[in-house]
């Protein structure tokens, strides 16, 4: 079965909490560095995706993310498309917190989070897509 990511809107808010837990869980078990650090407060790391549903809202970002195929009330992953508004650039978009629960690694996620991401960036006018990668080792995130 081909994963496939699906793109938030205010109807997925009873998922937040699931992006929250991936987001703690990638911090906790790889010292991912995005935008917190130890100790962890899940409440705000939930209030932080909880105003990033309100960009989505306004325009400003696009949320993706992917189910479980065995369990489709689970999210396994998850990556944020910003589209800047700078005169500048407005072919460019920014991709943010790549975050796959490590128990879906090296499963497809990334990949179908990537391609969902790069789809609806295209269709918004997105041609350049820039991410900032931290590990100068991650060959897994350099890939995608």
């Amino acid at each position: 079965m081909e994963l496939q990511a699906t793109v938030y809107d205010s109807s997925y808010s009873n998922l937040l909490a699931q992006y929250a837990s991936i987001h703690i869980a990638c911090i906790a078990h790889d010292h991912t560095i995005a935008t917190f650090v130890p100790p962890l407060s899940r409440a705000k790391i939930l209030t932080w995706w909880q105003d990033r549903a309100n960009e989505v809202i306004s325009g400003f970002r696009e949320v993706l993310f992917v189910l479980a195929p065995d369990e489709p009330r689970i999210v396994i992953g998850v990556v944020m498309l910003s589209k800047p508004q700078a005169e500048t650039g407005p072919f460019r978009g920014m991709v943010e917190k790549l975050l796959v629960s490590p128990k879906w690694r090296k499963k497809g996620v990334g990949k179908a989070l990537m391609k969902g991401l790069e789809d609806i960036a295209r269709a918004k006018g997105k041609t350049l897509l820039v991410c900032l990668v931290v590990k100068p080792d991650n060959g897994d995130a350099d890939r995608l």
